[in-house]
Formats: C-alpha cells, sequence, structure tokens
C-alpha cells in the first residue's frame, strides 16, 4: 500500500517548488521537467513525518526544509543520468533531462536546482539564523565531496576487486543513504529533545538509507521498468558494481529483510508505533517496493 505520507509530502514540496521556479527560460523549464516528475518522494515524506514530533520547527520551516532535500535530489539525478556518469535516458517513467534539454542545459539546470536549494533555506522566515546555519552545514556534508560526490565517484570508478560488502555498503551509504539519513535528522531541527535521541535517530537515518540503495540495486535486476521509472539492468550495462555483484538473489533478499527488521527495530527505541505511524509505513514501503 502506498502511504498517505507520500501523497501528502508530495503535494506541499511540488506545490512549495512551483512557487519558487518560474518557467521565463530554457534552464528553468529544465529544473521543473524532473524536480516536478512523478516520484515518490521518500526523502521530503521522512523529513517531514518527523517533523511531527517535533513541536520546535514550524510547518513552514518543515516544509522548505523538505523542498531543499528534493531540489538536490533532482539536481543529483540530472547529472547522474549524464552520458559522462550512467549514461541513462529514462528517469522517472520519461526521457533524462539531457535527452530533453540537451546536455549544456541539463548541467546548467541541476546547477541551479543545487543553488536553490539553499536559497529555499537561506530566506525561510521562521528557522533562526544558528539552525538556517546548521541545516546547510548537514546538507553540504551529505551532498559534497564527502558525501554524494564520493558516493558517486566510487560509483563510476569501482571495479571488481573492491567488490565486497564493506566498500558496496559505504558506496551505498556515500551516494543515496547519506541524503536520505540527513532528510531524517532535519525532521528534528531544533528539537529540544534532539541531543538525547541524536546517536538513535542517525543510526535509523543511515540503516534507512542504506537499505533503500540495496532494493534499488535489486529493482535494477530484478524490478519492472514500468513500475520503477528506469531501465532495468543499467548497472550491468554499465559494467558497473552493485550489491549484486557479489550477492545472488536469494542471498539479496535475505539481506534486505534484515535490514528492515534493523531499521524498524531502531525506530521502535525512537518512534511510537501508535502516534507516529507515518515513520512505521515510510519505512515498511522501502523495503517492500515493487520487486
Amino acid at each position: 500500500m502506498f502511504p498517505e505520507i507520500l501523497t501528502e509530502a508530495r503535494s506541499l514540496v511540488l506545490e512549495r517548488i512551483t512557487s519558487l521556479i518560474n518557467t521565463d527560460s530554457e534552464v528553468s523549464d529544465s529544473m521543473l521537467y524532473t524536480s516536478t516528475a512523478e516520484s515518490k518522494m521518500i526523502r521530503s515524506a521522512l523529513l517531514i513525518a518527523a517533523s511531527k514530533k517535533n513541536t520546535d520547527l514550524a510547518r513552514s520551516s518543515a516544509i522548505n526544509l523538505a523542498t531543499s532535500i528534493e531540489l538536490l535530489h533532482s539536481y543529483s539525478l540530472i547529472h547522474d543520468d549524464l552520458p559522462s556518469m550512467d549514461n541513462d535516458n529514462i528517469r522517472r517513467g520519461k526521457d533524462s533531462n539531457h535527452i530533453k534539454y540537451g546536455e549544456a542545459i541539463a548541467i546548467l539546470s541541476g546547477d541551479a536546482l543545487q543553488t536553490l536549494a539553499f536559497e529555499v533555506i537561506t530566506n525561510d522566515l521562521n528557522l533562526e539564523s544558528d539552525l538556517k546555519v546548521s541545516a546547510i552545514s548537514l546538507l553540504t556534508d551529505a551532498c559534497g565531496h564527502k558525501g554524494m560526490v564520493l558516493g558517486q565517484e566510487l560509483d563510476i570508478t569501482a571495479d571488481a576487486i573492491h567488490a565486497d560488502e564493506e566498500f558496496i555498503k559505504k558506496m551505498h551509504y556515500l551516494k543515496t543513504g547519506k541524503l536520505i539519513e540527513i532528510s531524517l535528522v532535519l525532521g528534528f531541527l531544533g528539537w529540544e529533545r534532539f541531543s538525547k535521541n541524536k546517536d538513535l535517530i542517525y543510526k535509523l537515518g543511515r540503516s534507512i538509507g542504506v537499505g533503500f540503495q540495496i532494493v534499488d540495486d535489486f529493482l535494477d535486476e530484478f524490478g519492472d521498468q514500468n513500475e520503477i521509472g528506469k531501465p532495468i539492468g543499467s548497472d550491468l550495462k554499465n559494467k558497473k558494481i552493485n550489491i549484486l555483484s557479489i550477492l545472488n538473489q536469494e542471498e539479496c533478499l535475505q539481506l534486505i529483510s534484515e535490514n528492515h527488521t534493523e531499521s524498524l527495530e531502531i525506530a521502535k527505541k525512537i518512534f511510537d508505533k501508535e502516534n507516529d505511524k507515518d515513520i512505521f509505513k515510510i519505512i515498511d514501503y522501502i523495503y517492500q517496493r515493487k520487486m
């Protein structure tokens, strides 16, 4: 079942994105093409779901933070699909950005989405300056040369010699997991009780983030293109390493099941199963996506 919180997050974020970007240039058209394309917006849903427990964060600020996350994610997808990177022609069920607009416009729109993500935070009217700095610091760490960019480097340069589980999980965490982890953490921005729960929140975010990419690897090999919105077998086509480089189908399913259990067990230490149902629904959805 598709959790309602994903629909809620998508609606809120899309409304914010379309208020920020005017279609007055080819670059802005390109920005909207990817950032408003059909997607599950799991990252923003995690943030918004977590923020419901955080009475110290204004609703409008949670939406701005969720929007920032999705703008950064969209930028990364545009650059990910470029011929010099993953060379994928389909994204979110339609032509990749560079296929629709050309490489130059795609690169520029990715750059513009990245800068807009930080502009959204700096212009927030309800966040104190120190919280804005904290949010931007967390996001730059997740997405920069020690985070998502390094993960992408490992993804496109790794060879079979490095294909052990430790290396692959590190690559997964940096390329995908770290931004998912920070999505959860930002939901607790300014929360008075954050320091008491900090280690568990980070641990949960990392568990979900790595688990998300393991499921993605599985779907890349065994999924349905019409359901996942991008070609299957692209890692194999590009001779890239993923979890199925070292595990067979049954072993991968077992790992997904183990990670799912781990994520739920950590979540129970932070969230209440009755009052914080959205978090548990998102976790279940991440691990039970169409296989």
